[in-house]
């Protein structure tokens, strides 16, 4: 793994570089907000992973 993360975040200038190394250049507040949504957009993910295995657990247990 490369040196982006510190303490497990990525940070909006780090996210910049990355994404200006790949031929995009985003404003400083542009990446910040495209950080804040990816973190929203998995946040959701999560929650929707953990909720459809909770229920397909439960439902399994009660058949055995």
């Amino acid at each position: 793994m490369n040196n982006t993360l510190v303490n497990n975040v990525l940070t909006a200038e780090k996210a910049q570089k990355i994404l200006r190394e790949d031929g995009l250049e985003v404003s400083l507040d542009e990446s910040q907000l495209i950080l804040d949504f990816l973190r929203i957009l998995a946040k959701i993910v999560v929650k929707h992973y953990i909720n459809n295995h909770e229920s397909s657990r439960s439902i399994c247990a009660g058949k055995h």
